[in-house]
Order: C-alpha cells, then sequence, then structure tokens
C-alpha cells in the first residue's frame, strides 16, 4: 500500500466538511491543489468520493489517485444512535494500514492511507467506478462461472492464513460474534413483523435461535480456523473490469470457521435452486484452490468437515432479523428467503443443537 500508517491521529474528519485538500495532502503526500466532492453514499460505513487536481505533475500517473474514497463514519447522528459504526470503520482502517499490504493471493481496493483515532476510523481508496468496475444491485444472482471465481479469491485469503489465531495477530479482535448476538436480540418481535419474509414456525422462536446461535460461536472446529473477510454477501462484492470477482468492505475481518467466508458469499450470490444446484461444485473449487495455495488438503468425505460446512449457514443469520433501515427491504428480503432455505437444506439448527 502507498502512503499507509497505523498510527492514530486525534484529528481525523469526523465530517463531510472536514476532509479539505489540506488534509488529503498530509495524508497522500502529494501537494493538492483543488478536490472536488463527486458524490456521497452514507450508511453503517459513510463513503465521500472526490476527484484530485495536484500541484505538480509526476511521470507516473499511477503513483498517486486522482479519484478517492475516503470512508469512515461522517454522520453523527449515526454515531450517537449506532456507535458499533466506529470500530467498524476503525476496523477497516487497520485492514488497510496493518494487513492490506501482506495479503497475496485475494485482490481489493488499492489503499492509499488508514488511520484511526478515539472517535474515528478512516480508510483512503481508489475509486473503483474509475477503474471500470461494477457492484451488484440490491438483490441480484449470478452464474456459476462468477461463483467459482469469488470462491476461490476467499480461498487465497484463508490458505494464507492457515492455522492462525489472535496469537499470532494480538490486535485482530473477534467482535464479530459479540456484535452478532446484538444485533439477533431482537429476533421474536422482528421476523413477526408484518411484511418479513416467512419462515418455518420453529424459527421463529428466538429463544431456540438464540441457543443454536451462542452454541454455534462456541463449537467451532478449531481444525479449520483460518482468518475471515467475515462479510462476504453479496453487497460488498465488486466485478472488475475485466469480469473478476472481488470484495469490499473489510470492517469485519477476524479468526473463525473458513466456512464462514464461503457459505455466507454463495448463500447471497445463487438463487435458492442454483445454490442447490451447484453448492458441493463451488466447495470442491474452493478446496482445491485451497490446498494449491497452500493451505491442507481436504475433500466432502470428511465428515466433520461437512458437518462445519453446514453449521457455517448461521452466519447468514443477520438476515432474518436485519432492520430496513440497515440495507434496502429488496436485499434484506431476498437474502433472508436464501438463507432459510440453506438451514431447512442443511437441517442448520438441528443440526447445531445436536451437538455435544
Amino acid at each position: 500500500m502507498d502512503n499507509t500508517t497505523g498510527e492514530s491521529n486525534d484529528e481525523l474528519p469526523t465530517v463531510p466538511e472536514e476532509v479539505t485538500a489540506k488534509w488529503l495532502e498530509s495524508k497522500l503526500g502529494q501537494k493538492v491543489k483543488s478536490i472536488s466532492l463527486t458524490r456521497t453514499i452514507f450508511g453503517t460505513g459513510s463513503k465521500l468520493f472526490f476527484s484530485i487536481e495536484y500541484v505538480d505533475e509526476v511521470a507516473d500517473p499511477n503513483s498517486r489517485p486522482a479519484h478517492i474514497c475516503v470512508k469512515g463514519v461522517f454522520d453523527p447522528e449515526m454515531v450517537r444512535s449506532q456507535p458499533w459504526t466506529v470500530v467498524l470503520a476503525q476496523r477497516e482502517a487497520d485492514f488497510f494500514a496493518k494487513l492490506a499490504p501482506s495479503i497475496k493471493y485475494m485482490g481489493y481496493p488499492k489503499g492509499w492511507w488508514g488511520g484511526t483515532s478515539e472517535r474515528q476510523g478512516i480508510a483512503i481508496m481508489s475509486d473503483l467506478a474509475f477503474e471500470g468496475c461494477t457492484f451488484p444491485p440490491q438483490a441480484a444472482s449470478y452464474p456459476l462461472e462468477k461463483v467459482l471465481d469469488g470462491a476461490a479469491q476467499i480461498a487465497g485469503l484463508h490458505a494464507q492464513f492457515w492455522g492462525k489465531s489472535q496469537e499470532d495477530y494480538p490486535w485482530i479482535t473477534n467482535d464479530y460474534d459479540e456484535a452478532m448476538l446484538f444485533i439477533a436480540t431482537p429476533w421474536d418481535s422482528v421476523v413477526r413483523e408484518p411484511g418479513r419474509p416467512k419462515m418455518p414456525e420453529y424459527m421463529t422462536d428466538g429463544q431456540r435461535i438464540r441457543k443454536v446461535q451462542e452454541k454455534y460461536y462456541a463449537k467451532r472446529n478449531p481444525r479449520f480456523r483460518t482468518l475471515q473477510h467475515g462479510d462476504t454477501h453479496l453487497g460488498n462484492v465488486y466485478f472488475t473490469a475485466d469480469g473478476h470477482t472481488r470484495f469490499l468492505d473489510w470492517s469485519a475481518f477476524h479468526f473463525a470457521s473458513c466456512f464462514h467466508d464461503l457459505v455466507y458469499f454463495l448463500t447471497s450470490m445463487f438463487t435458492i435452486e442454483d445454490r442447490r444446484a451447484h453448492e458441493m461444485e463451488v466447495l470442491d473449487h474452493y478446496l482445491e484452490t485451497l490446498h494449491r495455495l497452500g493451505g491442507p488438503k481436504f475433500d466432502r468425505n470428511d465428515e466433520e468437515l461437512m458437518i462445519e460446512y453446514k453449521r457455517s449457514c448461521m452466519t447468514s443469520i443477520i438476515w432474518p432479523v436485519c432492520s430496513y433501515s440497515l440495507q434496502t427491504k429488496e436485499r434484506v428480503d431476498a437474502l433472508c428467503e436464501r438463507t432459510i432455505a440453506s438451514w431447512i437444506d442443511h437441517n442448520v439448527i438441528e443440526l447445531i443443537e445436536s451437538q455435544p
């Protein structure tokens, strides 16, 4: 990464107006003549897009960005109502500052700077739209080749960090499990709201789901532990100009079961019918790529592996309880239906309950 740093800075901007030419100049290490805010996307992670004009010319235009995305939390009301969004911003800034430079086999947006403060985390990335990249709509499905490509990317990340844990990277904490338990707390009321996707009656029992969720997190098989992207659903996918599948939003990375990333990804990318038709083909491709890139050799004849794979469908638990204020109804409903179908197909709740 160019010009990245993990150092904290107490003066990081917290509203869009504070992202100035002078501030960007200090982070990019280039003299900036002017900047233009071209568009914004606000949510749990705010994105400010700028075009930059520099004072000096350089021989290699690729040595500095002309179009950037500044990602952080720039909505004070969001911070007040959802303070956990600051943690996500800090985590993504840490990814670009500390982890991205070492990643070998997985693509991600080019980062130019990352830093954190007590109230903020900011990552400066290239604006992918100017690289010809495209993004999935709110609800979509994709052909097998796109999903196989994404599965290979996930395998590359996992192979590099296979068997590693927080003992090896003390700064990579697991805040994910706690966040998901918190988000799923209002299960009883949310899943019964008018207009929410239908599910079997036994799945509307919030107390039962809570116990299954807690058991899933507590009983992951350490045999399959590696570093996760952590949030590989459809909304965090992009496609390069030449059609390759890549991943955005590195705010949830942590160590967990490898199938967390894989199942979460393919369940959101396929229709229910396509997932049923191609799921094992994707799993085989993932396992083959994992081994080819330096990970262990596995196959589907391994009973422990298939149990862990099926259990990992619980990763998609956010969709049945996700608020329409965090994601659009179109996306929530589509991915909720795909989640529920995967739970039924793999007897996920019953499987987790049956384990010691």
